[in-house]
């Protein structure tokens, strides 16, 4: 167990996710919390939150390829495809107007600007949550293509991986709707779309956080 907590804290999703983890706990903590121990949970729920900051700093890389392989693939004109570039571009478009306030945040280099930049920038992820919530329960309920090759025909228990398959699918598919769904509350909260207040939101954290750190978990 220790060991396998070890190689968890030392992969950078897992890190990122245990710290995520701590962050919500604290801002629990923090509305049960009064005088001096309320403003110390809200110090290191606001400073852990800034060093997760660091580790999506290079977050629209990843998010752009993403978007780049979509337009050079085959199959464009489904609409899986367009969901998937449509949510990619919108992450890419929060990390990019993210990192523009990072000296901001670290208190650096202040500007006047940082509140208008973030509030795009929550926006956009609050429309990249929504796609990928969209397009997971599209996935879920679309018809899925049954048709058969006749080596699959010919392979023994063929049928039964192929539900085996499906049933792993469906699970992951919940999975995504379930922490989209939980996520989408902290963009919407920020912008003032749907108050829901510090409690809530971090035990949406929590939730995701276990969710998508479990993931992690087992492949380390």
């Amino acid at each position: 167990m220790i060991a396998h907590f070890n190689r968890f804290v030392n992969n950078g999703a897992g890190l990122e996710k245990f710290l995520r983890l701590i962050q919500s706990v604290a801002q629990i903590a923090a509305v049960f919390s009064v005088g001096s121990t309320a403003v110390r949970l809200t110090t290191a729920k606001l400073q852990l939150a800034l060093t997760r900051r660091y580790f999506r700093f290079f977050g629209f890389i990843d998010s752009f390829q993403r978007v780049s392989a979509l337009l050079n693939k085959d199959g464009m004109g489904s609409v899986a495809g367009w969901i998937d570039l449509a949510k990619w571009t919108c992450f890419g478009l929060y990390f990019v107007l993210e990192d523009l306030t990072m000296l901001h945040a670290m208190g650096v280099y202040t500007v006047s600007w940082e509140e208008r930049v973030m509030r795009e920038a929550n926006q956009f992820w609050f429309y990249a949550l929504s796609l990928s919530l969209f397009g997971a329960i599209y996935a879920l309920f679309s018809p899925a293509d049954t048709s058969k090759s006749q080596d699959e025909k010919k392979k023994k228990g063929g049928k039964t991986q192929r539900a085996g398959l499906a049933r792993v699918n469906t699970s992951g598919l919940m999975k995504q709707i379930v922490v989209d769904g939980c996520d989408l509350l902290i963009p919407a909260e920020l912008l003032g779309w749907y108050p829901t207040g510090d409690l809530v939101l971090g035990v949406t954290m929590v939730i995701s956080t276990l969710l998508t750190g479990h993931g992690i978990w087992s492949r380390v």
